[in-house]
């Protein structure tokens, strides 16, 4: 990036409409920590909302002098969605919504970190009295603050890094293809999330799937059966790596501690109109089915799944933990 000091990029986070539970789950990554990958990849912080010290004028002051070009800036991070500027605070005489605009015309990369800042998320839910909308796309609509035809200096669009919080690994390690010139807009689907983390869906990977395969499903929480045909589970809809890049500690997700995927990581979640934590029906079939799935083969492939369930499945299935282990059938 600067002749000077190669390995030095300048990284200045903003905080908009959200929880700052990004933030959070950043602080959460090992195998590198925060700090270690920071050092290690010659990353810059030059302000964060919680984590630096800076205030006040201060901080406007950083903001201007990046304007008038006397700080470079090579990576520009929101977390949390964007109000309208007409209900935008103020800084420094400047409203945020504003600065988020003209700081983005000047970074040569410009990154949505959660589904917020990505696609508007809940501050963006109907209603909507803030005008909350992501960095370029509002839900599934492209556009959002910057403009469908947005490109940084480097020129690429947003790079949307949607997650509700996203994945530690997902932030950091799209910092460090950044840094290492490895990202390129072909490595991004259509809506600007990086291929690398997105290509796949929670589904995969998740340790229910047997049961899923059987249609074999939990009835209630706490039980070992598939969540999906009654419990409200989308990880068959939701493009993530989540059940293969486990969290906190490498040791869990959602579906591994019997809780639902609510795919968080949507351009239309929180999904309104949809409830959370039940499986909707049409009939006896689920009205969000699993992804390329036509509705006429998943009746089909259902019928003839819970036809071939082994006894041992329907029965653990139910039960909060394994009371039947898998047995050759006789003559086998």
């Amino acid at each position: 990036m600067k002749q000077e000091d190669e390995m030095s990029l300048n990284l200045l986070f903003l905080h908009g409409l959200g929880c700052g539970g990004d933030t959070i789950s950043m602080l959460n990554a090992e195998q590198p920590d925060i700090v270690s990958f920071f050092r290690g990849v010659g990353v810059k912080l030059l302000w964060h909302h919680t984590l630096s010290v800076k205030e006040g004028s201060k901080v406007t002051d950083l903001f201007r002098d990046i304007l008038d070009g006397k700080i470079q800036l090579d990576i520009l991070l929101l977390e949390g969605a964007v109000p309208a500027e007409r209900n935008s605070h103020s800084l420094g005489g400047r409203s945020f919504t504003r600065w988020c605009m003209d700081l983005a015309n000047v970074s040569e990369y410009t990154v949505a970190m959660g589904t917020c800042a990505s696609f508007g998320g809940i501050p963006a839910v109907r209603g909507n009295t803030t005008g909350a909308t992501g960095l370029q796309f509002e839900k599934e609509v492209s556009g959002g603050l910057l403009g469908s035809d947005y490109r940084s200096r480097a020129g690429l669009p947003v790079i949307n890094l949607p997650g509700c919080p996203a994945h530690p690994d997902w932030v950091l390690e799209t910092l460090h293809l950044i840094a290492n010139g490895k990202l390129s807009e072909t490595d991004l689907n259509d809506v600007n999330m990086p291929l690398h983390f997105y290509n796949s869906l929670a589904h995969h990977g998740c340790p229910r799937n047997e049961f899923y395969e059987f249609k074999s499903s939990a009835r209630e929480y706490g039980q070992m059966g598939c969540l999906f045909e009654f419990l409200g589970c989308r990880g068959t809809q939701c493009e993530s790596d989540c059940n293969n890049r486990l969290w906190l500690g490498r040791t869990g997700s959602c579906t591994r501690g019997g809780f639902p995927c609510i795919a968080c990581t949507s351009k239309d979640f929180p999904h309104e109109g949809s409830r959370f934590f039940e499986t909707e029906l049409i009939g006896d079939v689920p009205k969000f089915l699993p992804r390329d799935v036509p509705k006429a083969w998943y009746i089909g492939i259902t019928g003839l799944s819970k036809m071939a369930t082994p006894e041992r499945l329907k029965a653990n299935a139910v039960s909060p933990h394994r009371i039947h282990t898998p047995k050759n059938r006789k003559g086998d």
